[in-house]
């Protein structure tokens, strides 16, 4: 899970904030309305289910593809196995305008890189280690994003202006785990993800097939981590509760939204919770404590702001056997935040800091045809807004940036668009010191104060080839707020485009792709592909100048093993 961050204070102050308690109900299909709530945003990383639970054998059998998914991947052998992934790509973006006054993005390019590499062992009957290594770069070859370095070297969590994460390699996994009479204990390096990834996502694209819809998945969730998880419904006569398995884990994060051990930040959490999945159904409960010390921020004048919550997040899934050749899937997810967090720091907050109360969902349909190689995907998200950034509540929810929801507003315009406000926040010939904690009201290209509707067909003509199709329709769940133009405008919500209380319709988005896999021998296979999507904005862009109609074109090449 990850911190949602804090709307803009008055006086120009734009900061982000994190979660601390909440109270779920969880619902298997989400009602299908998106309209517009106030709320505001602060969200911290949630760790989910321990590696290998419920407890899996290497053997066990691989489920049966269906609609349009490929088979599974086969493990190598039962007692080892070694997996991975190299992914380069290289897109074309438009340079569209960021502002009022005509300033552009500067990247029309861009190459990508990702590595990930790890293995299995199995040492005896109840012992496992596991490791894998992670290096890669958002900006390897191409134009670098510069937008919102006027505040900060480094305002996105991954670089989008250099090359420095190459240097970045990280342990996703180096862990042990030991299963005993007992429960199963397991102590390292691990990666997480909980239900839909909305809130804890390990970054491996795994709760989606064939990764993301659109996009690629770029960082994940890593945490050092000590779990103890037990099934204690063993003599259930259900298969399904007898699934059930309680966990318990403690953990100190090296990397997620939120927080970066290698940049200076502390986090650490604990994490209780419950799930059962057994045949295409599940049912879960988890609930986080965290408590996170942010790295210095030079421009605050008190000491570094602080963090503590309780995330509460339930998850279910129904799967429905329609005919012996299409299938019904219903999954959702809610998340309720509460807490304390002093990032923000404005009039209101810079005494006793902000109470953090955010709501965020997801609710998604799937049908599969398996004779027509077809899937189609419904999905409808919520993420909770904040009418009044000038008292001392967070309500705005932020998804997990690696949730991708199509390919250019959530992931290429909003960044950019709150990135260069940071910049004109920070302009020394407007202000005399920039303001505290700014660095948070960068979006990082996650879904934030918005309820969108999101769906995607996906088909197989041909079992090597894919076409999706998706189409995305956004509106901002409160009034759409700039942090510079909300500063220069007294604390009054301000759109981009210097709209005061303007509009909340951010656009439609239209995306397509297409992506060819081909297996090779010794369990190897080769993805090329390209995508590409088109934005037409709405009018919570009114105002803004050359913004125009931002689109994007991908390509891709990717080995497997």
């Amino acid at each position: 899970m990850r911190l949602n961050p804090l709307v803009p204070q008055p006086a120009a102050t734009s900061v982000r904030a994190i979660p601390i308690v909440s109270a779920i109900i969880l619902l298997l299909l989400w009602p299908c309305q998106l309209t517009a709530q106030p709320v505001t945003n602060v969200q911290l990383p949630a760790p989910a289910t321990p590696e290998g639970l419920p407890v899996a054998t290497a053997s066990a059998p691989a489920p049966q593809p269906h609609g349009a998914d490929l088979p599974a991947r086969h493990v190598r052998a039962q007692a080892w196995d070694v997996a991975g992934q190299l992914e380069l790509s290289h897109a074309a973006v438009a340079n569209v305008g960021v502002d009022d006054v005509g300033t552009r993005s500067g990247q029309t390019q861009v190459g990508q890189a990702r590595l990930i590499a790890g293995g299995r062992a199995q040492i005896g009957e109840r012992t496992r280690l596991d490791l894998e290594l992670e290096t890669h770069s958002a900006a390897l070859w191409g134009d670098p994003l510069t937008l919102g370095q006027g505040y900060t070297a480094r305002p996105f969590v991954e670089d989008r202006a250099g090359r420095s994460d190459l240097a970045r390699v990280l342990p996703r996994k180096a862990a042990v785990t030991v299963r005993t009479d007992v429960g199963q204990f397991s102590f390292g390096f691990q990666t997480f993800t909980w239900g839909t990834g909305m809130l804890a996502n390990d970054g491996s694209g795994a709760q989606q097939a064939d990764g993301p819809q659109f996009g690629s998945s770029r960082l994940g969730n890593i945490v050092l981590r000590a779990a103890y998880a037990l099934q204690p419904l063993q003599a259930a006569h259900s298969p399904f509760w007898r699934s059930l398995a309680a966990f318990i884990a403690a953990d100190g994060v090296v990397r997620d939204d939120n927080a970066s051990w290698l940049d200076g930040d502390r986090a650490y959490s604990g994490v209780l919770g419950v799930r059962a999945d057994h045949a295409g159904d599940a049912l879960g409960l988890l609930v986080s404590l965290r408590t996170q010390r942010d790295r210095v921020d030079p421009w605050r004048p008190a000491e570094a702001s602080a963090t503590q919550v309780v995330v509460v997040d339930g998850y279910g899934k129904k799967s429905l056997e329609l005919t012996a050749e299409q299938r019904l899937q219903l999954e959702g997810e809610v998340a309720a935040i509460l807490g304390h967090t002093t990032r923000p720091y404005g009039d209101e907050t810079f005494q006793n800091g902000a109470a953090v109360v955010q709501l965020g969902a997801v609710g998604r349909l799937r049908w599969d045809h398996d004779a027509m190689h077809l899937s189609t995907h419904l999905e409808l998200g919520y993420a909770s807004g904040d009418n009044d950034p000038r008292d001392a509540t967070a309500r705005q929810f932020t998804m997990h940036t690696d949730h991708n929801v199509g390919l250019l507003l959530f992931e290429q315009v909003l960044p950019a668009v709150s990135a260069r406000s940071v910049d004109r926040l920070a302009d020394g010939q407007l202000v005399a010191q920039p303001p505290a904690s700014a660095r948070f009201a960068i979006n990082q290209g996650a879904v934030q104060n918005a309820g969108y509707i999101h769906p995607v067909v996906r088909w197989r003509p041909l079992q090597p080839l894919e076409l999706r199709f998706g189409w995305l329709f956004a509106v901002a769940a409160s009034d759409v707020m700039d942090p510079y133009q909300t500063g220069v405008h007294g604390g009054f919500a301000t759109t981009p485009g210097g709209q005061v209380r303007g509009g909340r319709v951010y656009g439609h988005e239209f995306d397509a792709r297409a992506a060819w896999t081909q297996p090779l021998p010794g369990q190897f296979t080769v993805r090329v592909g390209a995508e590409g999507g088109v934005f037409l904005p709405g009018a919570a862009f009114d105002g803004m100048l050359d913004l125009g109609t931002p689109w994007l074109a991908r390509g891709f090449l990717a080995l497997g093993w």
